[in-house]
Parts: C-alpha cells; sequence; structure tokens
C-alpha cells in the first residue's frame, strides 16, 4: 500500500497530504503534462537517493532551459520551500515507474537547496521506445511537462535549446524540415509559442548548429576572464580588479541590451581616465553575433556624443553660444572580442587564448 501522508517537509516541517491533489484536475489535464506516459498515481520521491548532489545527470535540465542551470531559480524556489512550504497548484515533478525524473528537475533540486529529504510527484508509466529515438523523446517529456507550469513554464527558448540538443545529440537531420517536423509534431511547439514565431525558430535552430555540434562556443564570464588572464593581445597595463596604478582598467561584458548601460556607467564615472573594453557573447546564433557587438558599440558612441549635445543645448538656452565638439580620441578602446565560433580558424585562435575585432565574426 502506497503511503499518501508524510510529514516533515523543509525546516518548516510541513504535513504532506496527497489527498490535496484528489481532483484538483481531470484526467484530461493531468495527461496533458505528458506525449506518451499514462498516470498511474501520485507518491513521494525520496530525495536522499541523490546524496545532495544537485548537479548528478539526473537533475540536469540544460538541454531544455534558454539558460541551463545559470539561472539560479532553483536557489529561489528553495527560499520559497524554506519559507512558505510545498505549493499544491502546479502539476508536480514527474516520475517513471523506475522512480526516474522526467520532468521538474528544477523544483527537485530546490528541494535539496533547501533541505528537504522528499517531494510530491506525479507518477507515469511511459511505453518501451527504440533507443535511437529516446533521447528526442525524452526531451519531448521534459518539455511537455511543463505544459501550464505557472513557475516556468517551457518557452520559445526551451524549445531553441531542445531542438538542438535533439540535432546534435538525438539523431535529428540538420535540416528544416526535418527541424520543422520535430518541433510542431515531437515537441508539439504550438503548446507553448504561436504559428507565425515557429519560421524564424527553424531558421534560428539551423544556424545554431554547424558540423553536427554547436555553432557556438558559450562560455561563462569566469571561463571568459581565465581566458583573458592568458591573453597575449592585452596591453601590459590591465587591471581587472582593484586600484588602478599606473594602468588602465579593462571592462569584460556580454554584448547584452543591459550590459551597455552598466558599461557606459563605468566608462562616465572614469572619465578623463582611460579604458579597455572586451566582449563576449552568450547568443548561439552565428549570424546576430557581428550585429549585436555593433548595436552594443554604437550605443557607447551615442551616450558619449550626448553628452556634449546636452552641454551645448543648455549653454545655449543660458545665452553662450558655444559648440564643443567630442574629441577624436575617445575615452574607451575595444581590444576585441572574444573568437566563439566552432570553425577551424576561431578553434586556433582559442587555443592561443587570443583575440579578434569585430568585423571578423
Amino acid at each position: 500500500m502506497s503511503i499518501s501522508f508524510r510529514g516533515g517537509f523543509g525546516p518548516q516541517k510541513q504535513d504532506i497530504d496527497l489527498a490535496k491533489y484528489k481532483d484538483r484536475w481531470s484526467d484530461e489535464e493531468i495527461q496533458r503534462h505528458s506525449k506518451r506516459g499514462k498516470f498511474i498515481q501520485f507518491a513521494f520521491l525520496d530525495l536522499k537517493k541523490f546524496g545532495g548532489d544537485i548537479v548528478c545527470e539526473e537533475l540536469n535540465n540544460i538541454a531544455i532551459r534558454k539558460d541551463g542551470n545559470r539561472d539560479n531559480v532553483d536557489k529561489d524556489i528553495a527560499y520559497s520551500f524554506e519559507r512558505i512550504g510545498w505549493s499544491f497548484d502546479p502539476f508536480p515533478p514527474i516520475v517513471n515507474t523506475s522512480f526516474e525524473l522526467q520532468d521538474g528537475r528544477t523544483r527537485t533540486r530546490a528541494a535539496i537547496l533547501a533541505g528537504c529529504t522528499f517531494i510530491p510527484v506525479a507518477i507515469f508509466s511511459y511505453p518501451g521506445s527504440d533507443p535511437s529515438v529516446a533521447y528526442v523523446q525524452n526531451l519531448s517529456e521534459a518539455l511537455i511537462g511543463n505544459d501550464d507550469l505557472i513557475s516556468r513554464p517551457t518557452k520559445e527558448g526551451d524549445l531553441f535549446e531542445a531542438a538542438v540538443a535533439a540535432v546534435t545529440d538525438g539523431g535529428i537531420e540538420h535540416d528544416k524540415t526535418a527541424i520543422s517536423d520535430l518541433l510542431l509534431k515531437e515537441f508539439e511547439a504550438l503548446r507553448f509559442i504561436k504559428q507565425d514565431q515557429v519560421s524564424d525558430l527553424v531558421d534560428n535552430i539551423f544556424d545554431a548548429v554547424k558540423g553536427g555540434q554547436r555553432a557556438v562556443w558559450n562560455p561563462s564570464r569566469d571561463d571568459v576572464l581565465t581566458y583573458l588572464k592568458e591573453c597575449p593581445d592585452l596591453p601590459k597595463d590591465v587591471y581587472f580588479t582593484g586600484k588602478c596604478v599606473n594602468g588602465k582598467r579593462v571592462y569584460v561584458y556580454s554584448s547584452g541590451d543591459t550590459n551597455r548601460g552598466r558599461l557606459w556607467t563605468h566608462i562616465s564615472k572614469d572619465v578623463p581616465e582611460d579604458c579597455y573594453v572586451v566582449l563576449y557573447t552568450t547568443d548561439k546564433i552565428p549570424s546576430r553575433i557581428k550585429s549585436r557587438y555593433q548595436d552594443f558599440m554604437s550605443f557607447i558612441e551615442m551616450r558619449y556624443k550626448e553628452c556634449f549635445e546636452i552641454v551645448n543645448r543648455t549653454a545655449f538656452a543660458a545665452g553662450i553660444n558655444i559648440k564643443i565638439e567630442p574629441p577624436a580620441k575617445r575615452p574607451w578602446k575595444l581590444l576585441g572580442v572574444i573568437p566563439q565560433l566552432n570553425n577551424t580558424t576561431h578553434e586556433t585562435l582559442r587555443k592561443a587564448h587570443r583575440l579578434i575585432q569585430v568585423e571578423d565574426c
């Protein structure tokens, strides 16, 4: 006889009664959380089997999340478990009849972080599958398991990650028709995005794969800083941190929209001192990388010129007719960007820890 009640969930020692799931969803609503599985019952998953290891393979959802496991959502949910306890509103994590996770890895990691020893789960039975397609089918189950989930529903970026993984590791042909079929038929993408988004998504997935692997190397910020410390293209007077003594600060940023504002804040505070800039990308689509670097630095240039225009207009309004032009020499120098394409040229440059110029991306 299965256990339907357990006490002592998390720091609050919450009582968990699986009867609270009874009649919460219709049979049809429950089945929406699986493509091939059949719902059996709700139960408890013993978290002690993971031994506190939240980075083990079974808890890794990097293939279906846009940001992999880098976004720290598990820590946010862990805090919620510590403060409030388990919520019966979202559908619980899903396991197979061997109690192996099919969906809900983030909440499971969060529960471990919060010191919990068990969590409620939904058991589904799955038909046996051909090993050659099992990987892609597992991706489908993970994506569809998040349908209707309030906290972390499947989004376009997650479909992108799963499809790229299916092409690089799951035997799906690197062909736009095959990718479209994967999205629409296997992943049931129209659960999560609109029809008019599919074509661009197919193009992006196709572009993100080259020669059977991801087309772009995506390092963490720590990886980039380690790379730069061995880079022969950095001037000898570079300072990464601390007070600059007879040297210049180097600011290292990925080319996201929010980071350009951060960089400008540093540059404007440093004036009249000069600084260096190195950029890298977190974009996974090669065709967008160069233009995003250009847009990033164009924003810095625009803000710099804007400062002089503000002074000129303010002076004119006060009856002072002057026109100050920006100096030809800017108070920053873009040293280069990390060579991140997975091609022969960039891979050779990476081995030597070199930088390239934006126009060479």
